[in-house]
């Protein structure tokens, strides 16, 4: 993922350059004014443009962003300290991918790059995402440190919800991973994967049984909650007499 930005605001500029390097994202550069940025567009063409809605040269960033989407197709995140309805309003009509407001946190900066991402690479095909040609279809990789670990997806026995982070359960180990609980469902196989509450995804082939009085799933060693809103869902999906 190659990422340019168009901020005439240094302070931001830094902001900017330090998460996208955090993020291990390539920087194709920064620049202050429209001229710059197209010429530098035409030079190395990025994945994705954070771009600031007020910058020098002849266009500002609403006028540049149509001159991009008529040349190019980048998809541009847009930064601005205004908040009126005509900037708004011009802003939208150039289709921005993301709308970001300053002052932003690193978390909201971070989260929107990532959401920005993962929404491009859904965008190349409607097939769900464990299902393209990647790697493996029967395995994840997980980042723990410095190291990828491979788990292969039969052995998940659950996952849950851990504020903006997810908790991934084997029979022998705990992953903490930078997703959401609907953002690993999409990395999972939708047939083997169940949803029994709101904080809670388990692996159908890992359930030993149903306490429907209590509400709990069984799960070897494993205990989980069943919601009601679930429940219904989870039985019409199981062969049960």
């Amino acid at each position: 993922m190659k990422i340019l930005i168009v901020e005439d605001e240094e302070l931001y500029a830094d902001k900017l350059e330090m998460l996208v390097e955090k993020l291990e994202y390539e920087l194709v550069g920064i620049v202050d004014n429209s001229a710059n940025a197209l010429e530098l567009i035409r030079q190395n063409p990025p994945d994705l443009i954070l771009m600031d809605i007020h910058i020098q040269g002849q266009h500002d960033g609403i006028e540049l962003a149509d001159l991009i989407n008529r040349e190019f197709n980048i998809p541009v995140i847009f930064i601005t300290s205004l908040l009126d309805d005509l900037t708004f309003n011009r802003a939208a009509r150039a289709k921005p991918i993301y709308f970001l407001n300053k002052p932003f946190s690193d978390i909201q900066l971070q989260r929107s790059i990532e959401l920005t991402v993962r929404q491009l690479g859904t965008q190349t095909s409607d097939t769900p995402e464990w299902e393209q040609d990647v790697f493996s279809k029967e395995h994840l990789f997980i980042k723990v440190r410095q190291k990828l670990e491979k788990v292969a997806i039969k052995d998940i026995v659950y996952l849950e919800a851990d504020g903006r982070y997810a908790q991934i359960f084997t029979e022998e180990k705990k992953y903490l991973v930078r997703l959401s609980l609907q953002e690993c469902l999409a990395l999972l196989p939708a047939a083997g994967f169940l949803q029994t509450h709101r904080s809670y995804l388990v692996n159908a082939e890992k359930i030993r049984n149903i306490d429907l009085q209590d509400n709990l799933i069984q799960l070897n060693k494993y205990q989980v909650p069943l919601s009601k809103r679930h429940r219904e869902v989870l039985l019409k999906k199981l062969n049960w007499l």
